[in-house]
């Protein structure tokens, strides 16, 4: 199988994976508790995110930088400017009740949300909007990558991130009072993100030629660097560690996922 059946077959899981995550609680029509399997399944995503991030997308990068004359650590300020962007969308421009649904934890619903920071009309498509930009920056990496190994390995981080994050934003969607109709819309627009992510990425290595391809790898596995830096530590390991109880087991299956990615750096 080629490099780019490979990426459409990924695509295909992903979307599959996004969506039943998210149809899950859908189904069961109610937001009960997540329970400690997704708890420790999301830490070990943020180990595989974290491990992506650190030792193969800006390894990659800095050697891709170099390989096109470039003395400056242009890798890393990439990386750094993704996160602080992302920062800056997800805690200071978004909505204070927006921001209060987005970062509350799946397990707790509406429940970080007082009398003065009560759901809008509009916060389940900011709620979507806003989980969906790390899925497309991350389809957007996977894409652009020329090599089978560190398509497998940014599959991997997705795949195990995606199913448990739609299944937060279904458990969401169910207690914010949605429609299940209007539900179902809003969770398959989710699930799209990262698959049109990938058929971008595709398209522009596929498109670009010689220095000019070679300058876009480089520049998104470093802005997917920063990302998934970011997803790690702040979206996932800030919730996921929030929450009292299982906290040494949060941190061995986020240490699993670090350590697993550090393992395969010896071979890809």
């Amino acid at each position: 199988m080629g490099l780019v059946e490979s990426k459409i077959l990924f695509l295909v899981a992903i979307l599959a994976a996004g969506w039943l995550g998210g149809a899950i609680p859908l189904w069961r029509s109610r937001g009960g508790p997540t329970g400690r399997f997704l708890s420790w399944g999301n830490a070990f995503a943020a180990g595989i995110f974290l491990g992506i991030g650190l030792i193969h997308l800006l390894r990659d990068a800095s050697v891709a930088w170099a390989g096109l004359g470039w003395d400056y650590p242009i890798a890393f300020v990439l990386a750094a400017a993704a996160f602080v962007a992302i920062l800056l969308l997800e805690h200071v421009l978004l909505p204070e009740p927006a921001h209060a649904m987005v970062h509350s934890h799946a397990g707790d619903g509406l429940a970080h949300l007082d009398e003065h920071h009560e759901p809008t009309l509009t916060y389940p498509y900011t709620l979507v909007f806003t989980l969906s930009i790390h899925s497309f920056l991350a389809g957007i990496a996977l894409g652009a990558q020329d090599s089978i190994a560190n398509v497998l390995v940014i599959f991997v981080a997705i795949i195990a991130h995606k199913s448990t994050a739609g299944f937060a934003l279904g458990v969401r969607l169910v207690r914010g009072g949605l429609s299940t109709d209007r539900a179902h819309k809003l969770l398959a627009l989710f699930a799209c993100t990262t698959p049109a992510g990938i058929l971008i990425g595709l398209l522009g290595s596929g498109v670009l030629r010689s220095a000019a391809q070679q300058t876009f790898d480089a520049a998104f596995q470093s802005l997917a660097a920063g990302t998934f830096i970011y997803i790690a530590a702040v979206d996932i390991i800030q919730d996921e560690f929030a929450r009292p109880g299982s906290r040494f087991a949060q941190w061995l299956s986020a240490t699993a996922g670090l350590t697993l990615m550090a393992l395969l750096a010896l071979w890809i």
